[in-house]
């Protein structure tokens, strides 16, 4: 199952209410209020202008941005199938990017969540093929019958594989090739905690910039 017009249209919703902020920023652009931001500098041009700059709010907000994008691109339900792997692959980007901001800033305090767990899943998944270059999906969405049965492929059978050694998830995704596989993306809802787990964690960081601001 891929995602539609409609899904594209309340994840868009979705993503405004957790990660854009009142002014209509990204955001993580609210971390050039906080002092100490790890990414931090001031550039000077020839004319003696200056201009604070911090790195992760900008490169975090224009993937949010990029995000956006994507949800916003597609004019059709087919469209939004092709893309669905793309929006999945920009929310690893997201949760990479976060991930690394605060580990950098604040070592050990990151805390990943389910819903970055998630994500980490599929885009690991859909990143490396292996033989799963040799299954048969599109043959799962005629609406036929098989014998055997199409292998399901969803975020219950991404756990199971994410607890495998690095051989043994090559060896189960062997097991897909030349076999019938129903693909079955996240649904809206998971991808919504996704929303609002990241906006946690830039709402964490910004407060950590802030206590080290007070005790310094």
């Amino acid at each position: 199952m891929a995602y539609s017009k409609a899904d594209f249209r309340t994840l868009t919703q979705q993503l405004h209410q957790s990660l854009i902020a009142q002014n209509g920023e990204p955001l993580s652009c609210e971390l050039y209020a906080t002092p100490f931001s790890h990414g931090s500098i001031t550039v000077e041009y020839d004319n003696g202008d200056q201009d604070h700059h911090v790195a992760e709010a900008c490169n975090i907000a224009a993937v949010i941005s990029s995000i956006g994008r994507i949800l916003s691109l597609p004019r059709s339900n087919i469209a939004c199938e092709e893309m669905s792997e793309v929006l999945l692959l920009r929310l690893d980007v997201l949760r990479e990017y976060i991930r690394a901001a605060i580990e950098t800033a604040h070592k050990g305090t990151y805390a990943e969540t389910d819903a970055d767990r998630m994500v980490r899943r599929w885009a690991g998944f859909l990143k490396h093929p292996s033989e799963y270059v040799f299954a048969h999906r599109c043959l799962s969405s005629t609406g036929t019958t098989s014998d055997p049965p199409a292998i399901e492929i969803n975020c219950a059978f991404l756990a199971s594989w994410d607890k495998l050694k690095l051989y043994e998830r090559d060896q189960k995704k062997s097991d897909l090739a030349h076999q019938i596989v129903s693909v079955n993306f996240p649904s809206i809802a998971k991808i919504d905690a996704f929303f609002k787990a990241t906006a946690n964690h830039i709402n964490k960081l910004i407060a950590a910039n802030f206590g080290i601001a007070q005790n310094a």
